[in-house]
């Protein structure tokens, strides 16, 4: 039976190996690895792994969650537009987490995916259906920004409180030339984002 820490350490070791065996790769050979087209594992397979092995941790069974990316939708398509992320996390019926993943992600599409928060948040429609305490999160093996991003879409976006972002790997995109994989896992970052899924997960336990 495995242990807290032995859960924890066997995902980080996963994760350590899919960095592992992405070494040295570039332009087409990479992006099949990341997107997993042509059988490869892919980095959204990568974090849904993560949530899996966190829900766990936190000690809610399995019959009371579910892992989706199933559009919210509203009665009339024709007037408002569906809403999702890549991954939403229900337990006992209610979307608890709401997750995006992306190798690289930069000032575009960080601007763009805070809006889609913004947008679940403030449609009826969607509200509904969150829990009262859901979060967002941002993962990426590379994410390019600025603090004062983040802080101008706190301002202008809204719900700074409810939205964070992970980088597994430890440099910018293209670092000394190499790719997300070549300077190894960002541990401490691996370390921060486990400790937040089990710890919001409990919440609901």
């Amino acid at each position: 039976m495995q242990t807290s820490q032995t859960r924890s350490d066997s995902t980080r070791n996963s994760i350590e190996e899919y960095f592992d065996r992405g070494q040295g790769l570039t332009s087409t050979a990479l992006k099949n690895y990341t997107s997993g087209d042509h059988d490869n594992y892919g980095f959204e397979s990568v974090v849904m792994s993560i949530l899996t092995a966190a829900m766990d941790e936190a000690g809610i069974s399995a019959s009371r969650w579910d892992i989706n990316g199933s559009y919210f939708k509203p009665e009339d398509p024709e007037l408002e537009d569906p809403q999702r992320l890549d991954h939403h996390i229900w337990v006992d019926g209610k979307c608890v987490l709401v997750v995006e993943d992306r190798a690289w992600i930069d000032k575009p599409f960080y601007t763009l995916k805070r809006a889609v928060v913004r947008n679940m948040m403030m449609l009826p429609y969607v509200r509904e259906k969150l829990h009262d305490d859901v979060h967002f999160i941002i993962v990426g093996l590379s994410i390019d920004i600025k603090s004062r991003l983040v802080r101008t879409l706190d301002q202008t976006m809204g719900f700074g409180d409810r939205v964070d972002h992970f980088s597994l790997s430890p440099h910018r995109r293209g670092y000394k030339g190499g790719n997300y994989f070549d300077h190894g896992m960002n541990k401490p970052e691996f370390d921060r984002l486990w400790d937040f899924l089990v710890d919001h997960f409990r919440k609901f336990v």
